[in-house]
């Protein structure tokens, strides 16, 4: 199966990919948590009927939780949950669903194939965490490990996930702005914001903390837009080292995504081209 195309359905945005000739052909279109199904598969079959071949299958990469390969039990977008593949293929060709940071962690693993345990998080809109250990995706009893962002750090306002503190949405509900407010006041580098994102790279840093005693895994991959604000890794990666066992530190790598723009999408097409199953 060589002529496939990768989604990467975001909460702010979809991702469309497929190689022509060795070329890149993408697209990017906006989303919203309240983004409906009719419009999801609008633009991807916009995308596909642009393209100068009927793929040979298409792999749809999803935030929430993935029953199977076939059907989303639960997405942070409403309309997606209780989807099936069948209405994104409708008998054209094969479609494959996973969720996205396990996505993502498929497409990092080809890089570490030496490598025992591969963590794979991505820090977006919210944060999630694929684990590949002795060649095997880590699923839990059914298939919806990994949800990191919703673990609960005790903080003086009580508890919060850790979405709320670290995450895109969680980032902007604090601010009480828009995205592009936000990018504009870290290009003026406003006092309070990069405090708050100082705050958040240090709540960020303890889940590193914990994901190395939980998994002592060999690396670390950090894929997501929230990764890349300034001093957000900067300090999580300084919070992490302090709270770490130092030994089970330095014997973890923490690297950026190879390709952090298409790094989901890449991983779905590699689902659906491979057969892999999970």
């Amino acid at each position: 199966m060589e002529r496939v195309v990768g989604v990467d359905i975001g909460c702010t945005k979809m991702y469309l990919y497929a190689q022509v000739d060795g070329q890149h052909v993408e697209k990017k279109v906006p989303t919203g948590l309240d983004c409906p199904r009719e419009r999801l598969k609008h633009d991807i079959d916009t995308f596909i009927d642009a393209l100068p071949f009927v793929p040979d299958g298409l792999g749809m990469a999803v935030p929430g939780l993935v029953e199977g390969d076939y059907r989303v039990k639960l997405s942070d977008i409403g309309s997606l949950s209780g989807i099936s593949t069948d209405y994104f293929g409708e008998g054209r060709f094969p479609v494959r669903f996973i969720n996205d940071v396990k996505s993502a962690t498929v497409a990092e693993t080809v890089h570490y194939r030496d490598k025992d345990t591969i963590a794979v998080i991505m820090a977006g809109s919210g944060i999630a965490i694929g684990v590949y250990s002795k060649e095997r995706m880590f699923t839990g009893a059914h298939g919806f490990a990994g949800e990191l962002g919703y673990c609960i750090t005790q903080t003086e306002h009580g508890p919060k996930t850790l979405d709320s503190l670290a995450g895109g949405i969680g980032i902007l509900t604090q601010a009480s702005c828009g995205i592009d407010e936000f990018l504009g006041r870290i290009t003026r580098e406003e006092p309070d914001t990069m405090e708050l994102l100082a705050q958040a790279g240090h709540h960020f840093g303890l889940a590193l903390t914990n994901v190395i005693h939980l998994f002592n895994p060999d690396v670390i991959v950090i894929g997501g837009s929230t990764a890349t604000y300034p001093g957000y890794m900067e300090h999580a990666l300084a919070t992490a080292q302090k709270h770490t066992i130092p030994e089970m530190f330095k014997n973890c790598l923490i690297a950026k995504a190879r390709d952090n723009k298409r790094i989901v999408a890449l991983g779905a097409m590699e689902y659906i081209r491979s057969g892999m199953q999970l």
